[in-house]
């Protein structure tokens, strides 16, 4: 067991285990190493403001000490950790009550941040990762993240997610973002909203699950919830989703405004209208949607959908509204089991053969609410798994399935 050792004074740092101001005794010296089961509070901060622009800043935690400090960032850096993994309830990073974790200024070239765990639980209106840079790097994060703003909320930056897990327990999106995005094998588990995205510029996102928890199971909140949202988009602009996975949210996935939105290969798991179109042009491939109401709705706009699988559906598989159209080719749609022996087309029906889905209580919409981990009990796996991995769509009983392949028509 090696002693503790006793944190060094404010404005000093320590040098070979011995506390020197000023340079540590070199002219232009700064630490660029803060080992932060012995940090004092601030010193991330300070160190920050004596480093060049551009300039490397790496923390230390062996003993699972964290620096609780709200970082303020005004020019180009990178933060990367050593000897640490982040671990629930585990950071290396802890915001203080009512402020942001990392607080970027408008004009910053670029901020990496590199396999931190950062944890804010008594955020009150401050959001987690804020602010603006041209560019912002997250890979290997994970961020905690408890309050009533985001986990992340940054604006109008190029922003490339990898590796990072976001978990959340708020009614505001969890990770919110506007500009050119680039994401690949990024978790979200949120109680309300997963991800709200506006992008204005093309945009990749490869390998995204978004996850509901359990805390609000049964309220309103949970009804109103949505899984992955792409909304506010400008015209010219093609951005295109591989590998999506969402379960347990109302509206699994929706789409409004924009040029031109392609989903391949999505799975939309546990919802009640799996995917909503509004006002943009979407294209739909090889997807698996399970829904209670409807499959893919298209209010406005227009919708190509071609061999997706959309099952248990108590309305209708594919529906388009007066003011949407549908294309679609090789899908297949099947009724809930004991359900709507016929599905709706057109224009619904108040004839129905079953009552509305969200009209019986959402506790017992299916069992797998019931199993829902909450946010003081949720952890990822050990390794962020692509959501083709996991996603793998549970055997229903043939006798249990009605209906079969449809091509071709407005509505389905």
């Amino acid at each position: 067991h090696r002693p503790k050792v006793k944190p060094c004074p404010r404005g000093s740092y320590r040098v070979r285990g011995r506390c020197e101001y000023g340079n540590g005794g070199r002219p232009g010296y700064v630490p660029r190493e803060i080992n932060c089961d012995y940090a004092y509070p601030g010193q991330v901060n300070d160190t920050l403001a004596r480093l060049y622009d551009g300039d490397l800043l790496t923390l230390t935690s062996k003993e699972g000490g964290a620096c609780v400090e709200s970082l303020n960032i005004t020019q180009s850096v990178t933060i990367v950790v050593r000897d640490y993994t982040p671990s629930r309830n585990r950071p290396i990073l802890v915001a203080p009550a009512g402020q942001p974790c990392v607080r970027i200024a408008p004009g910053v070239q670029y901020v990496v941040l590199e396999g931190l765990g950062i944890e804010s639980l008594r955020a009150g209106q401050a959001s987690c990762i804020t602010g603006r840079a041209t560019e912002l790097a997250l890979k290997g994060v994970t961020v905690r993240y408890s309050g009533e703003g985001s986990a992340m909320d940054v604006q109008d930056s190029r922003i490339e997610l990898q590796d990072t897990v976001f978990i959340g327990r708020t009614r505001q999106p969890v990770v919110k973002a506007t500009g050119e995005i680039m994401a690949a094998n990024v978790e979200v588990a949120a109680t309300a909203i997963g991800a709200a995205f506006e992008t204005s510029g093309d945009s990749r996102l490869r390998d995204i699950r978004v996850t509901r928890l359990g805390d609000w199971t049964g309220s309103a909140r949970t009804r109103n919830s949505a899984g992955f949202v792409i909304a506010g988009m400008n015209r010219q602009q093609l951005v295109k989703i591989e590998g999506l996975y969402v379960d347990g949210f109302s509206r699994g996935v929706y789409v409004g405004g924009g040029d031109e939105t392609t989903l391949i290969n999505p799975v939309v798991r546990d919802a009640d209208w799996a995917v909503v179109l509004e006002n943009a042009n979407l294209q739909i491939r090889g997807g698996d949607l399970e829904a209670m109401d409807v499959g893919i709705y298209a209010a406005s706009g227009i919708v190509f959908a071609s061999n997706n699988r959309i099952h248990r559906v108590m309305r209708s598989g594919i529906y388009a509204d007066a003011g949407g159209q549908v294309r679609s080719v090789d899908n297949r749609v099947f009724a809930r089991p004991g359900g709507c022996e016929a599905l709706v087309k057109g224009h619904f029906s108040g004839e129905l053969t079953c009552r509305p889905w969200y009209e019986a209580p959402e506790v017992f919409r299916t069992p797998r609410d019931l199993a829902r981990l909450d946010f003081d009990s949720y952890w990822p796996a050990p390794s962020v798994l692509p959501a083709s991995a996991t996603s793998a769509p549970p055997q229903l009983p043939d006798d249990a399935l009605s209906g079969g392949p449809q091509s071709g028509g407005a509505s389905r």
